[in-house]
């Protein structure tokens, strides 16, 4: 994947235009729709509010997760929002590079920021980058797409009418977001002030940041170079095992296997069939336990 093709992707798309041709991106405007199906007024800073797929064939996308995870779709004009259930988790949006550019799709993930504008002054001064914004995103809010200080970028949302209220995720909502860095401890310190977590519970590998109570991300040390410097999504599912052969069948592909070198027996690594990553994860929350 050439991540500088998808920054520059990312920037058109969210600076005004759904899509990039040959000669130039259009200019139709990009209006999102609201992330909670009802305002709910409430705010809670340093959650991921919100994903994104970015992909260069919304059909094929919209296929592999359909069939993998049971997900439906609604079209909301140039928008496909998401859903699991009855319950709204993310959005599609197409990337169109030219004829002869072949670009991978990925998630976009959107942390939720109060202050937007304290955000991009600390994003300046904690060796981040603004690549857009402070923009008006329509229905959705205003938003900053930022680069932290290791190159992995991500939405910073000021979501109008609120941020969905934490529950317990279901099987094919989002568990969990993670960074990939080669130095951690950098990363540590700049997400800690950036996302306002009261706590960072560490290990040698892993750090978990906590606000409200509540595990928000964490921060995962890598030695793969190519791999570094990227947010990586994780859905909840029942078995992760149970799901390899489709997900080969659809057109991904199995980076790590349930069980492998450095993996739990309940955690798989994919990418879809248009090449977005993400984890499969097995999670038991207090209440599974007691009801099983």
């Amino acid at each position: 994947m050439n991540k500088a093709v998808i920054i520059m992707l990312v920037l058109l798309l969210l600076g005004g235009c759904t899509a990039m041709r040959e000669g130039g991106p259009s200019t139709e405007s990009l209006r999102l729709p609201p992330i909670t199906a009802e305002p709910t007024r409430r705010h809670h800073p340093g959650k991921f509010v919100w994903h994104d797929l970015l992909t260069p064939d919304t059909l094929a996308s919209r296929a592999f997760y359909g069939e993998l995870f049971g997900w439906s779709f609604q079209e909301r004009g140039n928008y496909i929002e998401i859903y699991n259930g009855d319950r709204k988790i993310g959005g599609i949006l197409a990337i169109r590079p030219g004829k002869e550019q072949k670009v991978a799709a990925q998630w976009l993930a959107s942390m939720s920021v109060p202050g937007l504008d304290q955000a991009a002054d600390f994003i300046r001064s904690g060796g981040g980058q603004i690549l857009n914004g402070p923009m008006d995103l329509g229905k959705r809010g205003r938003g900053i797409l930022v680069s932290d200080p290791q190159g992995a970028h991500l939405l910073l949302l000021n979501a109008k009418g609120g941020d969905p209220e934490d529950q317990e995720p279901a099987i094919g909502d989002w568990l969990w977001n993670e960074v990939w860095t080669l130095n951690p401890a950098r990363l540590n310190a700049f997400y800690g002030t950036l996302g306002g977590y009261q706590q960072v519970i560490q290990d040698d590998d892993y750090s978990i940041f906590i606000s409200e109570g509540v595990w928000r991300a964490g921060v995962r040390a890598i030695r793969q170079k190519a791999f570094a410097g990227r947010w990586v999504p994780v859905v909840r599912v029942q078995e992760p095992a149970l799901l390899l052969n489709k997900v080969r069948r659809l057109g991904g592909v199995v980076w790590l296997e349930p069980g492998g070198e450095g993996v739990s027996e309940g955690t798989t690594l994919i990418s879809d069939n248009q090449g977005a990553m993400l984890i499969l994860q097995r999670w038991s929350f207090p209440a599974d336990r007691e009801g099983g």
